[in-house]
């Protein structure tokens, strides 16, 4: 069994064996492989999350520019390597006038940050938010939600205007020694119960919208996410690939 972003699934299509599950019609198009290869499973919208106790709540990306942020940015990972290091980098695109079509308005951002002193090259953990280390933190909404159990004044805010989603992706092993096996666990993870347990989690499961119309949803967990943005982007299998190519060749250069 695979679990993945979807940079690493596109990269490694031919290790999986195709499989669609039986709730296959309510995963949406955007959020999965036609071919059943792999298909999104739980995600949310990429966030800022930040130590009420030392800053206001940035209310936009341009924000983050501002000198009261100096050595206190962070993102999760390396966006060549990592989703929500990748996933960073494509909110700061749509936020600042660009699409997902083309980073490069997004790696300027990334690259001001750096300019500006206030990007930190630090590797996030809950060890250092909680420590201070890395005090505002680009993150999956519900990664940075979790930093709230042992960081009483961390806040979470995803920008109003284009807000940009992202699937972790489950995928079967082609060669898997149990094949069916693996087809049973995807069943589960597809269920109404395992989708709820992502919402646990505060994590938005793919089925959420079809639950929530049929009323399978746990409405409780549901409303206490963060507010989604007026409107939603997810890159294409097409602008995912062109974005990666263009971080491979523009990104260490950009960001010193």
């Amino acid at each position: 069994m695979f679990d993945l972003g979807l940079t690493v699934a596109l990269q490694n299509k031919d290790m999986f064996a195709p499989y669609k599950v039986q709730t296959w019609s309510e995963i949406p198009d955007a959020l999965k492989d036609p071919d059943g290869k792999f298909f999104g499973d739980y995600g949310g919208y990429m966030s800022v999350g930040y130590d009420s106790a030392k800053f206001k709540a940035p209310v936009s990306i341009e924000d983050l520019l501002k000198p009261e942020y100096k050595g206190a940015v962070a993102i999760n990972g390396d966006p060549t390597q990592a989703g929500a290091a990748f996933a960073a980098v494509g909110l700061s695109t749509v936020q600042t006038g660009g699409t997902l079509d083309d980073f490069t308005n997004g790696i300027e951002f990334f690259s001001k940050l750096s300019a500006a002193g206030n990007m930190l090259k630090v590797d996030v953990t809950t060890a250092t938010v909680a420590s201070g280390e890395t005090p505002v933190v680009f993150d999956w909404d519900y990664l940075n939600a979790a930093h709230q159990k042992d960081k009483a004044s961390w806040k979470v805010v995803v920008f109003p205007g284009k807000g940009y989603a992202g699937y972790y992706n489950q995928a079967i092993l082609a060669k898997a020694p149990h094949p069916a096996a693996a087809r049973l666990w995807e069943e589960f993870l597809y269920s109404d119960q395992a989708q709820n347990l992502w919402l646990a989690g505060g994590a938005r499961p793919v089925r959420m919208a079809a639950m929530t119309k049929v009323s399978t949803i746990d409405a409780k967990l549901a409303a206490a996410l963060p507010a989604a943005p007026s409107e939603t982007v997810v890159p294409t299998e097409a602008q995912s690939t062109a974005a990666g190519k263009l971080l491979g060749e523009k990104w260490a250069a950009a960001v010193k």
